[in-house]
C-alpha cells in the first residue's frame, strides 16, 4: 500500500507500507509474537516518523510507544520460544532414557540367565546390577516425562 504524506509547510512525500497478515497460532511456539512484535516496532517508527514529518509530537509519541510495546512483544516471543525448547529437551531425553532403560534391563537379564546356566556368580552379578541400572533409566525418564507436560 502505497502512503501519501504532507506536513505543515504542504511538502508531500510517500512511503511503502508492507503488513504482513499475522495468523494466530495455538501452540507454545512464541513465533506469532515476535511477527507481532515486529510489526508494532514497524509501525511505531512509521508513526515517529510521519509525526516529525508533520511536526506532531503526539503521533511521535505514540509511535515511541507502539514501538516499545513492539519490543515486549518479540520478548514474550522469545521466552515462549525458549520454553517450548526447554520442553522438548526433557522430553527427548525422557525417550532416550527410557530406551536405554529397556535395553540395559533385557541385556542385565541375559547375563543373569547365562551366569546362571554356566554357574558364574559374578555374571550373574553383573546381570542383576546391569538389570537394576535399566529400571532406574527407564524410572528417569517417566520422570523427564512427567516434568516435561
Amino acid at each position: 500500500m502505497r502512503v501519501r504524506l504532507m506536513n505543515t509547510a504542504g511538502h508531500s512525500s510517500s512511503a511503502t507500507v508492507v503488513c504482513p497478515k499475522v495468523m494466530k497460532e495455538k501452540s507454545m511456539s512464541g513465533t506469532g509474537d515476535k511477527i507481532k512484535g515486529y510489526a508494532n516496532e514497524a509501525v511505531g517508527n512509521l508513526k515517529q516518523g510521519v509525526g516529525k514529518l508533520v511536526g506532531s509530537e503526539k503521533l511521535q509519541a505514540e509511535g515511541a510507544v507502539q514501538e516499545l510495546k513492539g519490543e515486549g512483544q518479540k520478548a514474550v516471543g522469545s521466552v515462549k520460544n525458549a520454553a517450548a525448547d526447554a520442553h522438548d529437551s526433557v522430553t527427548s531425553s525422557s525417550t532416550a532414557d527410557k530406551a536405554a532403560g529397556h535395553y540395559n534391563d533385557a541385556a542385565g537379564t541375559v547375563k543373569q540367565k547365562v551366569g546362571r546356566a554356566v554357574g558364574s556368580a559374578e555374571m550373574e552379578a553383573e546381570g542383576l546390577a546391569q538389570e537394576a541400572k535399566g529400571e532406574a533409566q527407564k524410572i528417569s525418564g517417566d520422570i523427564k516425562k512427567t516434568v516435561g507436560r
